[in-house]
């Protein structure tokens, strides 16, 4: 018994046939637009389109689109590689940057390894910190703070870290957290997170921040220069009678920080503190009427108010200063380290004595 040939369905071939001819031109279309975009320089790789300084035009997503879709229907091996081309190109064209043209024109690429708040800037040939702070609508006071600068000058080639927005880079110290940089340099924590994407990963030691509206408190701004405290103890008394020549003793009161060259609580620092004229080399008290007069000081045995009044006796001698004469011939002199270091006392010193002592004018 002879077997019958299956005879072919026609109406089978009828059914799949459009999808056939769709499948095939579709593939004539992206194969033949492929070759004319690739003789243009528009191909669809992802190094042709970082040559082209990431310009992607409408026509090569839409060719991108189809390749992977049918590249998924088919179940070619290259079918994720073109998906991936896809989704980042994608990517790349919804960026938010401006198209002309048809073509957007090249992503802002972020470091993510850096806190997008803060611009690291490298200062280029004539500009000033005043033009910095003009192009980034900042102050001198915030880029100075943010670089620990206790001035304005700027050279060529220094790196500055400028805040994104008007406030302070600030540099994270160990046992900061959020809400404590946002109370001590008036801003707020919200902001602080969004604007360095502290979401995820928070605050790390040594990590530079951008605290919006940020005000360094005074203690804290590189300019600062802490007060010289000086301690004094201004309470003035009489003593009854008198101490060898000097008479009516008072003390003026304890310095202990009055500057100059000449050792604190000594009776050199008092002279010098009220003679500042005088040079910071004439040594110590015995040696002083002497050095004076070599270098053109005029010294004599004639008291006179505002003189330096000397002696050589003791081991160093002896300075003070003559602050008033008075009618009868005495003088007032005021003098530290008469027996006690930092005291300043006030006396009188009777006419009859003042010739004991050299001045120096």
């Amino acid at each position: 018994m002879t077997k019958k040939k299956k005879s072919l369905d026609i109406r089978q071939i009828k059914r799949f046939l459009p999808y056939i001819l769709v499948s095939i031109v579709t593939l004539a279309i992206v194969f033949f637009g492929s070759i004319d975009k690739r003789n243009a320089g528009l191909s669809l790789s992802l190094d042709t389109f970082a040559a082209n300084d990431y310009k992607i035009s409408v026509d090569q997503l839409s060719e991108l689109y189809v390749v992977a879709d049918l590249s998924d229907a088919l179940g070619l091996a290259s079918a994720s590689d073109v998906a991936s081309n896809y989704v980042i190109t994608t990517t790349m064209y919804n960026s938010g940057q401006a198209i002309s043209g048809g073509k957007p024109e090249k992503p802002n690429l972020v470091d993510v390894s850096a806190s997008r708040g803060v611009i690291e800037y490298t200062v280029s040939e004539g500009e000033s910190m005043e033009s910095i702070a003009g192009k980034y609508g900042l102050s001198t006071d915030q880029i100075r703070w943010s670089n620990g600068l206790k001035t304005t000058d700027v050279a060529v080639g220094t790196v500055l870290y400028l805040p994104s927005t008007a406030g302070i880079v600030y540099t994270v110290k160990s046992g900061d957290s959020i809400n404590s940089i946002a109370e001590k340099y008036g801003s707020n924590a919200e902001e602080i997170i969004a604007l360095n994407d502290l979401e995820i990963s928070g605050l790390a030691e040594g990590m530079r921040i951008v605290i919006k509206n940020g005000q360094l408190p005074e203690k804290e701004r590189p300019e600062y220069v802490a007060p010289v405290v000086t301690t004094t103890y201004a309470y003035t008394y009489t003593y009854l009678g008198s101490t060898s020549v000097r008479q009516n003793i008072e003390v003026v009161g304890y310095f202990y920080n009055l500057g100059g060259p000449y050792g604190r609580g000594q009776c050199t620092q008092w002279a010098w503190y009220n003679r500042q004229d005088l040079p910071s080399s004439l040594g110590n008290a015995n040696a002083w009427a002497r050095n004076a007069a070599a270098l053109g000081y005029v010294v004599n045995r004639t008291p006179a108010a505002g003189a330096v009044i000397q002696t050589t006796a003791g081991w160093y001698g002896h300075v003070g200063y003559v602050e008033a004469v008075n009618p009868d011939g005495s003088i007032v002199m005021s003098e530290m380290n008469y027996g006690i270091p930092y005291r300043v006392i006030r006396s009188t010193i009777p006419a009859s004595a003042v010739g004991n002592y050299n001045y120096i004018h």
